[in-house]
């Protein structure tokens, strides 16, 4: 039986539970976030593809925005991450295209505001959940959480502080559309069994510390999906309460063992959430 340099079975794979939520808050008029979960089995195991992205409130057309890229990541998962799973240096292969997705996408944003002289641009933060493996693209100020015994940021704010009139104010150093170039980072990890995967945009972390996210998240605590919308919606709500003006977004995606025998084999694809619109006046080509 294999194992990796860790003595851990190669052939226990994992499981996912997931939930999302989102909320435009009391504040503002239109939600710019966009959101997605998709779930795929091939060969018998299930890859999970997580997308969140925060459009850019201080610009305009910030949902339109946010939605093209998740709409660009489901249309690739849906269409291109196949010929990649055979893939001998899968990972190289996975950031390559991912590189190309994210570039094609900024410069079509960036051509469009141009075109009608505004500012237009969205955050993007993509996780790959396969085999023990997963692979994050990060481009702005979202956040991934890995949630067991303790909270563990996975991704690094690409913000510059600066002070204003009421205080610390974070500028984001780089935005899909709105910067002249993006360079997006990419991390690579262990999944790990009984834990929680937390993706947010800023507007869900700003009011609550990581042992709040501790206490609500841990894995003990998330029995089921409806246990973990449950709580999506409760700290939610916590936020706004507290005085949150930001869109408020959050998915959840929980890890369970998964012993080899229970492979499915049917290889197939399910979006397990999907919150985003693809304005159909919107021609990001015009």
């Amino acid at each position: 039986m294999p194992y990796n340099n860790e003595g851990k079975d190669l052939h226990i794979y994992m499981r996912y539970s997931f939930a999302c939520y989102t909320d435009k808050g009391k504040r503002k008029e239109v939600n710019q976030d966009s959101l997605l979960i998709s779930r795929a089995v091939y060969h018998g195991q299930e890859i999970v593809l997580a997308v969140i992205c925060d459009g850019m409130g201080g610009l305009k057309q910030g949902e339109l925005a946010s939605a093209e890229v998740v709409g660009a990541f489901d249309a690739w998962f849906e269409e291109s991450f196949s010929r990649l799973e055979d893939e001998e240096e899968f990972e190289d292969e996975l950031y390559e295209s991912w590189e190309l997705l994210l570039q094609d996408v900024h410069q079509k944003i960036r051509g469009y505001g141009q075109r009608r002289g505004i500012q237009i641009g969205t955050t993007a933060t993509v996780m790959l959940l396969r085999q023990r493996e997963y692979y994050i693209a990060h481009v702005g100020d979202c956040r991934i959480y890995e949630i067991m015994d303790q909270v563990r940021q996975l991704t690094k704010d690409q913000v510059q502080a600066e002070l204003d009139k009421e205080g610390k104010e974070n500028i984001l150093l780089q935005g899909i559309g709105a910067s002249r170039m993006i360079r997006p980072a990419y991390y690579s990890g262990e999944i790990k069994e009984d834990a929680t995967y937390l993706l947010c945009t800023d507007g869900f972390r700003h009011k609550i510390s990581e042992q709040e996210l501790l206490e609500t998240f841990v894995p003990g605590e998330l029995a089921d999906e409806e246990a973990m919308e449950k709580r999506g919606r409760k700290i939610t709500e916590t936020v706004i309460e507290r005085g949150e003006k930001d869109n408020i977004s959050v998915i959840l995606l929980r890890t369970w063992p998964k012993p080899d025998t229970d492979k499915e084999s049917e290889d197939k694809k399910i979006r397990i959430c999907s919150e985003y619109t693809l304005d159909q006046d919107f021609d990001i080509n015009a």
